[in-house]
């Protein structure tokens, strides 16, 4: 016979007659291992995605082919870290916001 061994939990039901209750067993930690591992990898694709739009952005800074002005540059960088703010946020509160668009004021 094979070595086969059950690693699944059943549920644990009282035996307290006061209190029948079905309880129901912890997440498993491969599922947790899972969730982790899945947010690495995401969060990892997701930040270097962020990091070449940025660098496509600095090549914006080239007076050569472009003209700007302070303000539209601290417009501009005042709504980057807005949305790194708002982003960060979200990891702690689990509110959502829509989808926002940047456009320059004037």
């Amino acid at each position: 016979m094979d070595n086969f061994q059950d690693t699944t939990t059943a549920p644990v039901i009282s035996t307290d007659a006061t209190h029948p209750t079905t309880q129901t067993p912890e997440p498993q930690p491969a599922a947790q291992a899972d969730k982790a591992a899945r947010f690495i990898n995401r969060a990892e694709n997701q930040t270097s995605k962020v990091i070449a739009e940025i660098e496509k952005l600095q090549k914006l800074s080239n007076k050569k082919y472009y003209t700007y002005s302070t303000e539209q540059i601290d417009e501009l960088f005042a709504a980057i870290q807005s949305a790194l703010d708002e982003s960060k946020v979200s990891f702690t509160s689990g509110t959502k916001e829509k989808k926002k668009i940047f456009t320059f004021s004037a």
